[in-house]
């Protein structure tokens, strides 16, 4: 699997997103926040921290799977505790329910000052491989 914050992903390299899997079925990503990620109001666009939320999750699943093996994402909730600023933001993600077929999953978003801003769970489901 290509990495996640590699320059053949425009959206990930416009983000300053950096992904790392920390152990099988866990992965943390960082990026820092600027103005150009925030929504109209000053705070970063909820749409991007659902994208941060969707690609360190998806690493984190396809961590347990064999590069070669796709996946997608079935579906995938947001709660959000407070907004997030300018600054550092982590994203945690942790297979909690590694299926054959369908892996559950849930993560955690901290901004600046190491204060929770946001939790997700979601679904993604391991893809058959398309015959040879």
């Amino acid at each position: 699997m290509k990495d996640e914050s590699s320059p053949g992903s425009p959206i990930y390299q416009w983000l300053g997103l950096d992904v790392q899997v920390i152990e099988p079925g866990k992965a943390e990503g960082t990026m820092l926040v600027t103005e150009k990620h925030f929504s109209m109001a000053p705070r970063m666009h909820g749409g991007l921290v659902f994208v941060v939320f969707d690609t360190v999750m998806g690493r984190a699943v396809h961590s347990l799977l064999d590069p070669e093996t796709d996946i997608a994402t079935i579906d995938l909730h947001q709660r959000f505790i407070r907004m997030v600023d300018k600054g550092p933001l982590r994203v945690t993600a942790e297979v909690f329910h590694p299926g054959r077929k369908v892996m559950q999953i849930r993560g955690e978003a901290y901004e600046s000052r190491g204060k929770l801003a946001a939790t997700a769970t979601g679904s993604f489901i391991v893809l058959p491989r398309a015959s040879q």
